[in-house]
């Protein structure tokens, strides 16, 4: 038992067997938080959305020049069938965008759209954000008033041609910085694949050179 003068720990931690205190067990937050972390900051992710981007400006392009092109400013009910799915396409690639952001909030936390943190292009995610939320928005407002507000529905779309550029440029910018990081990556693994090479080139030497001597008539009991 313990004297009256010890106090024993409110808190013990955990020691591996090397005597280095251990990382407590992550909880399922944290998990799901690294799991949709990696997608998110993966190749094939930034690559989808560059894609998603090229379409929506495909969209965008022909209904702002049918837009500028329709002198009666047709409304999406009168317009041609092709025009509809356009914009419906582009709709769903705006949602998709706009259903990121809270992810992307509750992944990395403020601090991914904090102009002032240490994330790289924290500023563009932040723009581009803004964007994509003011677009959302004025998509619903100008539905159905197209007659009234032609020439808004104009400048809206070339709004999201500006939003399209912001994507696009978050995107390069996060595949350049992973084409970095992999090529680091690749130059450490290089340097070591080097350094192990050699060393195998010195142990055969080495192994020849016994080879030889055992064969000019020197012993195994013999020391090389």
């Amino acid at each position: 038992m313990s004297g009256p003068g010890e106090q024993q720990p409110l808190l013990t931690v955990p020691y591996g067997e090397d005597g280095a205190p251990t990382e407590p067990p992550k909880g399922t937050l944290d998990v799901w938080r690294e799991n949709i972390s990696r997608i998110l900051e993966s190749r094939p992710f930034h690559t989808l959305i560059i894609t998603s981007i090229v379409i929506d400006a495909t969209c965008v392009l022909a209904d702002l020049g049918f837009t500028v092109l329709s002198d009666s400013c047709t409304p999406l009910d009168e317009g041609p069938a092709w025009l509809e799915v356009l914009a419906t396409i582009s709709l769903a690639i705006t949602t998709l965008f706009l259903i990121e952001i809270p992810v992307a909030l509750w992944t990395f936390g403020i601090r991914f759209y904090n102009p002032f943190s240490d994330v790289p292009h924290s500023t563009l995610h932040l723009f581009d954000a803004a964007i994509i939320i003011t677009t959302f928005i004025l998509e619903f407002v100008l539905k159905g008033r197209q007659r009234e507000l032609a020439g808004l529905l104009i400048i809206l779309r070339l709004w999201r041609l500006v939003k399209l550029v912001g994507g696009i440029a978050v995107g390069a910018a996060e595949l350049g910085e992973e084409t970095a990081e992999e090529l680091e990556e690749t130059k450490r693994q290089l340097e070591g694949t080097t350094i192990a090479l050699a060393k195998a080139r010195e142990e055969n030497r080495k192994l020849r050179g016994r080879v030889a001597w055992l064969e000019t008539g020197g012993s195994e009991g013999a020391e090389f």
